[in-house]
């Protein structure tokens, strides 16, 4: 029997209270009275803004929702597909328990090297594992001796094996664990049927997966490129 989802937005059935709409305006608002940057963060996105790949770091609201998640349901072991240059690693590793552990996956060394300088810096590299190497080799190797072992996984990686790192990461994290996935709004392409690009196309048919999902709880956050939350059942 297939889930009793809601109708498709139409004339005749507009939210009443949708999300607003953020321009320039009041995105510099929003910065202003909600994110606390730390100053090592603040020079990690400053040093990234220097490589012409900069539009891949996330933005500081987003890491700073990442941090919150994290202290508020303080996992012991967190999983992490496409580190970058590491603002989001270094967000959730200065956030999370004193006892937990997180494990960081990047196939480029020069990211996982900047990457690392700045969780050295903030003296929580002791309870960071990085893996430099292709994110789906690395997740297979895992199983089935790691299934269901991980409280916490957030995926930003390449998106031509994005399906295969959600139903990956689904065996990986335990019941009740949450699981966020980067860029599933996709610069808005998603909505525009212009737009037939591969990548377009794979982050459509995720959300797509995810939505009809009956394993899972969701909510998709317009937030940076768009925010998938996740919670398995």
């Amino acid at each position: 029997m297939l889930p009793n989802f809601p109708k498709p937005v139409s004339e005749d059935n507009k939210p009443v209270n949708r999300t607003v709409k953020l321009d320039d305006r009041l995105y510099q608002y929003l910065l202003d009275v909600s994110v606390r940057e730390s100053d090592l963060l603040n020079a990690l996105r400053r040093e990234t803004a220097q490589y012409h790949m900069a539009r891949m770091q996330l933005s500081p609201e987003v890491g700073q929702l990442l941090s919150l998640l994290v202290k508020m349901q303080a996992p012991k072991k967190l999983l992490e597909i496409g580190v970058f240059t590491g603002y989001s690693t270094l967000s959730m590793a200065t956030a999370m328990p004193k006892d937990a552990s997180l494990i960081a996956i990047e196939k480029k060394q020069m990211w996982l090297d900047i990457a690392t300088r700045y969780l050295e810096q903030a003296g929580v590299m002791d309870r960071v594992t990085t893996y430099c190497d292709k994110a789906l080799s690395v997740l297979e190797s895992f199983l089935p001796a790691e299934r269901e072992s991980f409280d916490f996984i957030f995926i930003d990686a390449d998106k031509r094996n994005l399906l295969a790192y959600y139903h990956l990461a689904k065996q990986l994290l335990r019941p009740g664990g949450c699981l966020l996935i980067d860029n599933t709004l996709w610069w808005g392409n998603v909505a525009d049927s212009a737009f037939t690009d591969r990548d377009t196309q794979i982050v459509r048919e995720l959300n797509k997966t995810i939505h009809a999902d009956e394993e899972v709880e969701l909510s998709l956050i317009p937030i940076g490129d768009g925010l998938t939350l996740v919670r398995k059942n």
